[in-house]
């Protein structure tokens, strides 16, 4: 039978007590970019959101993914285009500019390295390589052992020739606390500068 996170949560802590857990959550972001959680839930999270509806669009989704990218409350967008393998082909966008935006605010979008989604791929890769975007790795793991699938994420950044310092996995703990820290500053500082030119 297979363990629970949390039982192997249990387990890393018990055998390092200088393990630090950090907690996420993937957020669903709607078609215009709001999030589906209360704001306040959130704000101790190192917060992860992704698509998870109205995944088969044909026409461009570029201004949508500018609006999920400028959500203030999220740091990093999840398996960005919502590609599954021969299920769904994921959406369409100007990647270019997508990518430029995230660079701009310093959020990063995520390499999904489950086999069906390999998502951001190798292409998309290069261009937001190209211009400087943070990159996160992760597993889309629904059990432990699903875990292992990072390796197709390491390839992939390896092949694309991502540096190590853009990538949020690599960042030192105290780096990744301030780098959430500095994002979660500068979106509050956007906010209030966005309601003080409304005011007038």
């Amino acid at each position: 039978m297979s363990k629970s996170f949390g039982e192997l949560e249990l387990e890393l802590r018990a055998c390092d007590k200088d393990l630090t857990v950090l907690h996420s959550i993937e957020m669903n972001l709607n078609p215009v970019g709001e999030g589906d959680m209360d704001p306040t839930a959130l704000r101790s999270l190192d917060l992860v959101g992704s698509f998870h509806s109205a995944l088969r669009r044909k026409e461009d989704q570029t201004d949508r993914y500018l609006a999920a990218i400028r959500n203030p409350d999220i740091q990093i967008l999840g398996h960005p285009r919502g590609r599954i393998y021969n299920y769904r082909s994921g959406l369409r966008a100007d990647w270019e500019t997508v990518f430029q935006e995230a660079t701009r605010l310093d959020k990063a979008v995520e390499i999904d390295a489950y086999p069906d989604r390999q998502d951001l791929n190798l292409s998309l890769l290069k261009i937001a390589k190209r211009c400087g975007t943070r990159i996160s790795m992760g597993t889309d793991a629904h059990h432990p052992w699903q875990f292992e699938f990072i390796d197709l994420a390491l390839v992939a950044a390896l092949v694309a020739r991502i540096p190590p310092e853009r990538i949020v996995n690599f960042m030192p703990l105290t780096e990744l606390r301030a780098w959430v820290e500095n994002v979660r500053r500068a979106e509050a500082r956007r906010r209030h500068g966005s309601g003080k030119r409304r005011l007038r």
